[in-house]
């Protein structure tokens, strides 16, 4: 379990003697509808109330709190560079810098900007998921600390820069999409492989901090700040979740986050999947 839990109350006036409070009601979550039913490539989420970010986290992952999220659908696997392909074939997205090992066509594509991820997600009926629904597809109905529940990350279980291998299990590369045994919900690769944007506006913490997301962050289906819409006043960098083939187990936790700049300079190696609501 994450270790720690933020009550939300709701303040009812402030009587002689204390202050009264009114216990939170979360709405109850749609139920996934029958396999059968789900969009190819695509997995259900089942929705429900779980807590995001981690006080015993990095700076930019505490000030946690109680969220809801809808029940909705994730791609089971990053987007890979053959999926990608077709948005380039459509004309809506650019050709990305091309990184020598990282192009075959089931690698997740990777140095992809934060828009042309939306475009690419738009192109297929879809959209990218918000912070709050990548950490639930991530952290599953148990609220775990790892994609696969709590115990730690290894080469077996994700891509990581894992110590005495290097970065990438010793490959220095992503991995083929789907090559590590699925976690929550039947997703892969939500640990490690490759960062994924999300459609949320990056905060340097969750609540506590100057600039903080707040209430933007908590709540029922929360959007982040300024609802993911532009411009959105102090904020300037778009956030990335799931660690990569780079980092070390530390950042392929449920809960770990970054930001970066939307346009991707440099580029990243940053990739995305997509998520989509029920109909």
């Amino acid at each position: 379990m994450k270790w720690s839990w933020l009550l939300l109350l709701a303040a009812c006036g402030e009587p002689a003697g204390g202050t009264a409070h009114a216990q939170v009601q979360w709405p109850a979550p749609e139920p996934c509808p029958p396999q059968a039913q789900w969009p190819e490539g695509m997995a259900c989420v089942l929705g429900g109330v779980f807590t995001l970010g981690d006080d015993h986290g990095r700076p930019d992952e505490r000030g946690s709190g109680q969220v809801f999220v809808g029940t909705y659908y994730m791609d089971v696997h990053e987007a890979t560079n053959a999926d990608y392909e077709r948005c380039i074939d459509a004309g809506r997205c650019a050709r990305p810098v091309r990184f020598r090992g990282f192009m075959a066509p089931n690698q997740p594509m990777v140095a992809v900007s934060w828009f042309d991820a939306v475009r690419a997600c738009e192109l297929e009926g879809k959209r990218l998921p918000t912070e709050a629904e990548w950490e639930r597809a991530a952290s599953g109905t148990a609220d775990t600390v790892f994609p696969w529940g709590n115990e730690p990350a290894t080469c077996e279980r994700a891509n990581i820069d894992a110590p005495g291998r290097g970065r990438g299990c010793g490959r220095n590369r992503t991995a083929p999409v789907g090559g590590f045994p699925a976690g929550h919900f039947g997703i892969s690769d939500m640990a490690g492989n490759v960062h994924e944007w999300v459609s949320d506006w990056y905060s340097p913490c969750l609540s506590g901090c100057t600039n903080e997301c707040g209430a933007a962050c908590l709540g029922v289906d929360p959007q982040g700040p300024c609802h993911g819409s532009s411009p959105c006043p102090g904020h300037t960098q778009r956030s990335v979740r799931g660690g990569s083939w780079y980092w070390p187990a530390s950042h392929a936790r449920a809960s770990a986050r970054r930001g970066s700049g939307a346009q991707n300079r440099g580029p990243h190696r940053f990739g995305f999947r997509c998520a989509r609501d029920l109909p």
